[in-house]
């Protein structure tokens, strides 16, 4: 048993220094597993991202009506006699309203004002 205590104690000295030394392999190993867990997350999303992609892609392919779609989308093209009306994502009713829709400050304003 006193034999065990010594080894351990032996083992906890030798292993202390390199927990604490910033050079040493254990602190670089453990900032490269933190690397690679970061870098396995922008794996997932960028994996999730590309399987979009393809879907789009097949989609454009396979659907006539999508490059009609993606066209008017993307390029901000509409046929002759169509209006195209622009929402604002996220707005509260409170927040500011961008700068071209002065004079009013805010949605209720604007809404309020009918």
């Amino acid at each position: 048993m006193r034999a065990f205590c010594l080894g351990a104690l032996v083992v906890a000295a030798l292993a202390i220094p390199g927990l604490l030394d910033r050079d040493s392999g254990v602190a670089i190993w453990l900032e490269l597993r933190g690397d690679l867990a970061g870098a396995s997350l922008r794996l997932d999303a960028l994996s999730g991202q590309n399987e979009a992609l393809r879907r789009e892609v097949e989609q454009l392919e396979t659907d006539p009506t999508a490059m009609d779609r993606a066209i008017r989308e993307e390029l901000d093209l509409a046929l002759p006699g169509e209006v195209i009306v622009r929402f604002i994502p996220g707005r509260g009713a409170g927040e500011p309203l961008p700068e071209p829709w002065r004079p009013f400050t805010t949605k209720t304003e604007a809404l309020n004002s009918r």
